[in-house]
């Protein structure tokens, strides 16, 4: 009873603006990736590099919205169990957008992102700055706004939480 009323209020915190900022953040974090560094074989970090490594050694039929979302669910349900259900319905929600936009500009607009950049072209350089800075942004805006990225940045929310909790500071070393 005391888990079921628990449930209920943590769902009547879930702010709108929260899901607005959280569906920016996918649509720039898509864009960061799927428009500099997958055309220049750049990889991301954590499951969303992962994701993308998938995405270019498996047939054309495996997406990497498909490898985004599968890969990300176990570490979604260690968020649920250690955040709780506002965090990991913003992350979820922030991955679905992400998946889903970069779905649109790879296979639906008439973007030819396949050999190169259309921004930076085949400088690695570029790529790698460009891909990086909005790509960090679009991360930076979802863990701001509640939710995550990825599976890896839940696992950091759930670590960085604990340590302020315990009053440690790993920067330091104490």
């Amino acid at each position: 009873m005391k888990e079921e009323n628990k449930f209920i209020k943590e769902l009547k915190e879930i702010k709108f603006s929260n899901f607005v900022f959280l569906f920016i953040a996918g649509i720039i974090n898509s864009i960061g990736v799927t428009l500099f560094l997958a055309p220049a074989s750049l990889y991301d970090s954590g499951i969303s590099g992962t994701s993308m490594l998938f995405w270019q050694l498996t047939p054309d039929q495996f997406t990497l919205s498909l490898f985004l979302v599968v890969l990300n669910i176990p570490l979604f349900l260690i968020g649920l169990k250690k955040q709780g259900i506002n965090f990991t319905t913003y992350s979820i929600f922030t991955v679905v957008i992400y998946s889903v936009s970069s779905y649109i500009i790879n296979y639906i607009l008439p973007i030819d992102n396949i050999s190169a950049s259309p921004f930076a072209g085949h400088d690695l350089l570029l790529c790698a700055i460009f891909g990086g800075l909005i790509s960090g942004i679009g991360s930076g805006l979802a863990i701001r706004h509640g939710g995550a990225m990825d599976g890896i940045e839940v696992l950091a929310v759930i670590f960085s939480k604990k340590d302020r909790n315990n009053g440690r500071h790993i920067r330091n070393g104490i």
